[in-house]
């Protein structure tokens, strides 16, 4: 990513203490013209150390619905903070997990590609409930999952790419984590050498470069006919996809028939 494509995103992003990679999915070009509506839908990496000045911003933003995107263990070991607080519902929806029970992991463990691909195959079941959510939300929504690139990069991918927004926009919005999460990805691999796992393949897991998403979603028109066909197959009829793009996308393309 181009210090002028950062810097044209940069008011994309919400400056909290707690998170590294908080942006919103507003603001991106849509295929029939204008952008995206600000300040409905975000992503971000896991909120594990919001200080007060961090819930201050999110209350104004109008945060109302978070959906966590982390197995249960992982919630187990890093509890989120934004859990229990009044003004918001924090809903978990596991994505790996069905990948798993379905039997798609990859032969490779190490290659996030091939569990971009399982993930769009499998756990069509949490991409639509995501969707849901985020179409149903009251006030602001927020998804994520630890870094904020694998499982938020897919449900991010295909809401924008279900309200109109064109593929070069999704790829150039992936990309954006490339570079906010080198405290979370040094985190990360301190873990995975205290476990034994080789640092030079675990690295293949933690980019978010282009190259990396691209694929998946080629498999994604391919297999599936693209987002909007996707995320019908997966159960999400046409009132809520109306209702998202309502939300996020009122001037632009229509749905895809």
């Amino acid at each position: 990513m181009t210090p002028l494509a950062l810097d044209r995103h940069a008011d994309r992003f919400l400056p909290l203490q707690g998170t590294t990679n908080t942006r919103d999915l507003g603001g991106l070009p849509l295929a029939g013209g204008g952008t995206t509506t600000r300040g409905r839908v975000w992503r971000s990496d896991a909120p594990l150390l919001l200080v007060q000045e961090d819930l201050d911003a999110l209350a104004r933003i109008g945060l109302t619905t978070v959906i966590d995107l982390r197995e249960a263990s992982e919630l187990a070991q890093e509890p989120n903070a934004l859990a229990g607080h009044p003004y918001v519902v924090v809903h978990h929806v596991e994505v790996w997990r069905l990948v798993n029970e379905r039997g798609g992991r990859p032969v490779d463990p190490f290659d996030i590609t091939a569990f971009y691909v399982a993930a769009l195959d499998h756990a069509g079941d949490a991409f639509a409930q995501g969707v849901r959510l985020l179409a149903d939300a009251s006030g602001a929504a927020v998804f994520h999952c630890t870094v904020g690139k694998d499982r938020t990069g897919l449900l991010a991918a295909l809401v924008l790419e279900a309200v109109g927004v064109p593929r070069a926009a999704v790829l150039e919005d992936f990309a954006l984590t490339h570079d906010r999460i080198d405290t979370v990805r040094e985190r990360l691999l301190a873990d995975a050498v205290r476990r034994g796992v080789d640092p030079q393949q675990f690295q293949r897991l933690l980019g978010a470069t282009a190259d990396l998403l691209e694929p998946a979603l080629a498999h994604l028109d391919r297999r599936h006919g693209g987002a909007v066909a996707y995320l019908r197959a997966a159960g999400v009829d046409d009132a809520t996809l109306a209702r998202l793009r309502t939300k996020l996308a009122p001037v632009g393309e229509p749905l895809v028939p």
